[in-house]
């Protein structure tokens, strides 16, 4: 970090190209004390001189907010102004808010879309608000992020459904003008955006493990293989990184301050490779034998021996998980090379195989239970493209009609 730069909180992280991604993070001692948020993407080049004074001001800033907040904002959850803002950070550190009660993941997704709503509009008062304002902010946030480039649907109702839930808190802590703003909503309507229609098919994953093969990325193509032939997500595949919980020990594989779980290890393949696991998002217990997964087999079998103990998916030039955003960014570097088009996705993976399973006539129900789904409906929702059971009716249709014409 250059001396003369005055930008407390400012921290950098390297890429893989040499240039590095800036952030700035807030103190420790007040993040565990409930500040929020706990880091900000900077969009700035440390080497571009016209960007320093940018860094500098962002940096300050966000340091300025986070003492504020730390003498002032911080009087406890009794505290509360009546903006956005002060309902937004009611929201974050009230003990009794459903925020509170998030997996850590899905606090850091909220905590993304808060930072919008924050940074947008946190201002504004509360009492006055009207729809008007809503149906504005949400044509702004989906404008695209380059002139010509695909409206951002998604990000804008998310935005919205977060409003929501701030109002819904808002009722049940008893603040003032919530209940109004929540019946305002409850009665609009946004455009959500369409649902994902991808899936990864049997060709892509075929050119994507020759090609990580010849890449030497063995774990990418083993990921991958893993979560097409057994439906699982990737994060029960790979794993992911927790925050130690406070009074745990340090133990495990660590990595700032995280702790690696919830992936695929060596021993959960047992001596019979049938996988067996409790998944992380509903804790539907799913259960696999590889030993029908060629493709997984082929792979197995080029790890030595000496390498089959901890974590199945390790990044090579690490020698540990990947870690967060790591696998999906390297994960697109070989899919193009090996040619599979940007629109497929690693997590189509996961849809892949319940499409291939229903052109395949597999039961409804029994590809259900392997994907651990506990709804039908969901499983529906995965299955894109599918004509297994519409040739199966077409088949039935068929059959009836020779047999009325041979009657």
């Amino acid at each position: 970090m250059p001396s003369d730069l005055n930008a407390p909180g400012l921290k950098t992280r390297p890429n893989r190209d040499g240039s590095r991604r800036l952030y700035w993070c807030a103190r420790p001692d007040l993040v565990k004390a409930g500040y929020r948020p706990e880091t900000v993407r900077l969009s700035y080049n440390l080497d571009a001189p016209d960007d320093r004074a940018l860094i500098e001001a962002a940096c300050l800033r966000l340091q300025a907010e986070m003492l504020e907040w730390s003498t002032g904002r911080r009087r406890g959850a009794d505290a509360f102004d009546g903006t956005i803002l002060g309902l937004s950070r009611r929201y974050q550190i009230d003990e009794a808010s459903p925020f509170r009660r998030l997996k850590h993941n899905t606090r850091t997704k909220d905590t993304y879309t808060l930072i919008l709503i924050e940074k947008a509009f946190g201002t504004r008062s509360l009492a006055a608000l009207k729809i008007g304002d809503f149906y504005r902010w949400y044509e702004a946030a989906k404008k695209p992020k380059v002139p010509g480039g695909m409206e951002r649907v998604r990000r804008a109702y998310g935005i919205i459904k977060k409003l929501r839930e701030l109002f819904a808190f808002g009722i049940m802590a008893e603040l003032p003008e919530c209940r109004r703003l929540y019946e305002v909503l409850e009665h609009a309507r946004f455009a959500q955006p369409a649902r994902r229609r991808i899936a990864m098919e049997l060709g892509h994953v075929e050119a994507f493990v020759a090609k990580a093969i010849d890449l030497e990325r063995l774990s990418l193509a083993l990921g991958t293989a893993i979560q097409f032939e057994t439906a699982l997500r990737q994060k029960d595949v790979i794993g992911e990184w927790e925050p130690i919980p406070k009074k745990q020990g340090a133990s495990g594989i660590l990595l700032n301050g995280r702790r690696w779980a919830n992936g695929l290890t060596w021993s959960d393949l047992a001596a019979d490779l049938v996988v067996r696991k409790a998944t992380t998002k509903t804790g539907a217990f799913a259960a696999h034998d590889l030993k029908l997964c060629p493709l997984v087999l082929a792979l197995l079998d080029r790890v030595p021996a000496d390498r089959r103990v901890g974590p199945l998916i390790l990044d090579e030039t690490a020698g540990r998980p990947y870690a967060e955003s790591a696998y999906g960014r390297e994960w697109r570097i070989v899919a193009r090379a090996a040619g599979v088009p940007d629109h497929v996705w690693n997590m189509d993976a996961r849809a892949g195989a319940i499409t291939e399973a229903e052109d395949a006539g597999a039961d409804l129900d029994h590809i259900r239970s392997a994907a651990a789904h506990t709804q039908v409906s969901t499983t529906q929702r995965y299955s894109r493209g599918a004509v297994g059971k519409s040739r199966a009716v077409a088949e039935l249709r068929l059959a009836h009609r020779a047999a009325k014409n041979g009657a």
